[in-house]
Order: C-alpha cells, then sequence, then structure tokens
C-alpha cells in the first residue's frame, strides 16, 4: 500500500533554538510517506523525504500518528519498537519516523537494527533517514552509501540524497547529477533537478545542472529547467535561457522560459 503523495506532521513543534534542528525534521518530513509514483509497477514503501514541488499545494494529509492508527498500532514506545518488526514496510517506516518525531532517542538502537536488518531499500531509507534525524552517524553513512548505490532504484537514492543535503553534506550531490542526466524516465529526471535545487550548499552546481537540463529531449524537464532557475535567481543564467527560447518550439516551454527571464532580468535591475 502506499501514502497519499503527501502528508503533513503537526508533532513537532520549533520552541527554542535548541530545539532547531528538531523543528528542521518537521519541516523535512512535511510531505513524509510521499508517492514518488503511485503506479509503480511494483508496490514500495513510499519516501518519508519530501519531492519539495514548489507551488504545489498538498492535499488533505495524514500523520504519522494517523497512519500508524489506521495500522492498528499503538503510539507508545514499546509498541512502535515492536512495530519495526512489523511485515508491512509502511508500518516499519511509519513506527521509526514517528519514533523520531518523539524525538525518542533511546529508541535509536532499535531503529538501527532494523535498518541493518532490513532488504527493501526504500524502507531502508526511510528508517536510516529517521535515525539521522536522531543523530546517528551510523544511519547518515547508510544514506551515502544508498544514494551511490546504482543497484538501488533513482527514486530511492533520490530520497536518500535529500536527507543527507539537510545534514549539509555535499556526498549524494554527484549521485544527483547522475541521476538527472542518465534516467530514462523524464519524470525521474525533474525530481533530479528538484532535488539539487534544495541540496544545501550546492547552488552553483544545480544552475549549472539546470542549464544543462534546457536542451533535455523531454518538454517537461526543459520546464522543470526554466523553473529550476528562475527559482535559484541564477545569476548568468538569462544567456542560456534567451538562446533555449530561440529553439524552443513548444509553446508551453516558451512561456516558462519566458517567466524566467524576466523574473532573472528583474532581480538583476533591482540590484
Amino acid at each position: 500500500m502506499r501514502l497519499n503523495e503527501y502528508s503533513e506532521v503537526n508533532i513537532l513543534k520549533t520552541r527554542t533554538s535548541a530545539a532547531y534542528a528538531r523543528g528542521c525534521f518537521h519541516l523535512l518530513i512535511v510531505g513524509a510517506l510521499l508517492s514518488a509514483a503511485i503506479t509503480a509497477a511494483r508496490a514500495q514503501v513510499a519516501p518519508l523525504a519530501p519531492k519539495w514541488l514548489a507551488g504545489t499545494p498538498p492535499p488533505p494529509v495524514e500523520t504519522f500518528a494517523d497512519g500508524l492508527t489506521r495500522h492498528h498500532i499503538d503510539l507508545t514506545e514499546t509498541a512502535l519498537i515492536a512495530a519495526l518488526a512489523n511485515p508491512n514496510g509502511e508500518v516499519r517506516s511509519l513506527a521509526a519516523a514517528q519514533l523520531a518525531a518523539m524525538d525518542d532517542h533511546p529508541a535509536l538502537t532499535a531503529i538501527l537494527e532494523a535498518m541493518e536488518a532490513e532488504s527493501d531499500f526504500q524502507v531502508q531509507v526511510n528508517l536510516a533517514g529517521a535515525a539521522s534525524w536522531l543523530d546517528s552517524r551510523r544511519a547518515l553513512d547508510q544514506l551515502q552509501r544508498l544514494c551511490q548505490n546504482i543497484n538501488v532504484s533513482s527514486a530511492t537514492r533520490l530520497d536518500a540524497a535529500r536527507y543527507v543535503s539537510n545534514k549539509e553534506l555535499p556526498t549524494c550531490f554527484p549521485a544527483v547529477e547522475q541521476i538527472e542526466q542518465s534516467d530514462q524516465d523524464a519524470s525521474i529526471r525533474i525530481q533530479a533537478l528538484t532535488a539539487a535545487v534544495n541540496y544545501q550548499g550546492q547552488g552553483d552546481k544545480a544552475q549549472a545542472l539546470a542549464i544543462s537540463a534546457l536542451t533535455d529531449r523531454d518538454p517537461t524537464v526543459r520546464i522543470a529547467a526554466a523553473d529550476a532557475l528562475r527559482s535559484l535567481h541564477a545569476a548568468g543564467a538569462a544567456g542560456p535561457l534567451t538562446h533555449a527560447l530561440q529553439v524552443e518550439s513548444d509553446d508551453t516551454v516558451r512561456e516558462h522560459l519566458r517567466q524566467a527571464i524576466r523574473t532573472l532580468r528583474a532581480a538583476d535591475a533591482a540590484h
């Protein structure tokens, strides 16, 4: 079973600067348990990391607690730790996420043991992501290995990269680049562009990747590239965008290119 594309988690509250990291976890998992593709050929557990689809309003949402209640799992620490071994991968993921959202550091050992025993790569990313927000270096190392593993699906590698990005480590950005440049699925290339744009500390490389994607064979990717450059306020990108506009034949793509050029020129004028 796969969950809605977006879920909002109202568990964490940022109250003090000391709680900032936990507040970041709240922001990171808005859109938790997303479905990378509702019609995927094989059912797999939805990722916990968000896709950051800019400007897309979320539909009605489900919290981790709601998801667990739907599966008849109590929200006590004992029940959640037991649920890490549930036959349903969605439940295993939800349990780890709920424990992390509760800032339950004593449960970290159990989450890591479940991560090590997990055979489903997507669930493994979900468990490692939850553990990483409980400050586990072991989980972070596993996420870095997963994002670089070409035997793992591109969507799952991108989810791992998002967690690593939010720890401000550059190690998964090459994987994001490789996926954007070589994956045969246009929707995955768009996800990779989005992950690149939001990758912490890699703005210049994300800009270069988006510029190269202006010549992608698929018009939806070219649209995503133009929108990415606009969202990055990419200095110096007006030239490549103008060139792309001159050779573009798709009217919808042309409009997105024009919007990006107008935005960048207005930003330059303001400075």
